[in-house]
């Protein structure tokens, strides 16, 4: 897939569909992490154990988890952090790339930072 570059107000005007999408991402990972130690009895019992409902609960959590991150990335923006709901979105400035950078729960896209420095180098976005 050929790498997407964001202006600022195509970033914004996907907000409202992240913001769902992210929400359903972090109830689902939430869910998964209730199945942890299910999971894992599970597994060191798997010779004489064939799942039952639990292992098939979690398959389906793992499905909808999959689906909801197809969703994401057919948008073009990237997925940096799943716990924290850290969304960047490519974008060229001034001819260089950098990141336009939005994390779950903040209203708007406020911050960037250059692609090798991550959410540590956030920098307010003057327009």
């Amino acid at each position: 897939m050929k790498k997407r570059f964001f202006t600022v107000e195509e970033a914004r005007q996907l907000l409202p569909s992240l913001k769902e999408l992210m929400g359903q991402v972090m109830v689902i990972s939430h869910r998964l992490e209730e199945y942890r130690e299910v999971v894992h009895q599970l597994a060191e019992s798997a010779s004489s154990n064939t799942g039952g409902p639990e292992g098939t609960a979690y398959l389906e959590i793992v499905i909808s988890l999959q689906n909801c991150l197809t969703q994401l990335q057919e948008t073009g923006c990237v997925l940096k952090s799943l716990q924290d709901g850290l969304i960047d979105f490519p974008h060229l400035k001034e001819g260089r790339e950098i990141c336009l950078c939005w994390k779950y729960g903040e209203e708007d896209i406020q911050f960037w930072h250059e692609v090798d420095e991550g959410f540590a180098g956030r920098t307010p976005l003057l327009e």
